[in-house]
């Protein structure tokens, strides 16, 4: 039986990987203990580590591979949600805000109740006008008329 397609490249498929050399090395060679081309103190005298050492990086390898296998949700992840003390913080704020604008009504209230007048748009005319500039001729007819009652004073 002749296998079909391409030829497996095993531990070659390193050499297209992006990283540094010596990470790959060391990945090549996990890989080539793993498929049983090399034996692991021949790996370990090559990279210069004690056989501990390798069976650490080789175990944390796996382990990370493995975790990148495992099914995810697909689509992108969710937006974090606020925590809740984040979200108890911003409530709190919201109703400090809103209980000052209650006072705030109250007092536009009890003022419009106590002075309605101030609330009538004939009375902001008539204060507009009281403080108008006067005019020089009209300062000039409030003299005339000051003189006039002064020099005919009325019993």
């Amino acid at each position: 039986m002749t296998r079909r397609g391409r030829k497996p490249t095993g531990a070659n498929l390193v050499d297209h990987l992006e990283g540094s050399e010596r990470a790959k090395a060391r990945l090549k060679a996990i890989l080539e203990t793993l498929s049983g081309t090399r034996s692991i103190p021949e790996v370990c005298a090559e990279l210069g580590i004690r056989e501990s050492m390798f069976h650490r990086v080789r175990s944390e390898v796996l382990q990370t591979a493995l975790g990148r296998l495992e099914p995810r949700p697909l689509g992108r992840p969710p937006l974090e949600t606020p925590s809740q003390e984040l979200q108890a913080a911003e409530l709190e704020a919201e109703i400090l805000r809103m209980q000052r604008e209650v006072k705030a009504a109250e007092v536009r209230r009890e003022l419009a109740e106590n002075l309605p007048r101030l609330g009538k748009p004939q009375a902001r005319e008539a204060a507009l006008e009281a403080r108008k500039k006067t005019t020089a001729r009209e300062r000039k007819r409030l003299r005339k008329r000051l003189q006039r009652n002064t020099n005919h004073p009325q019993l």
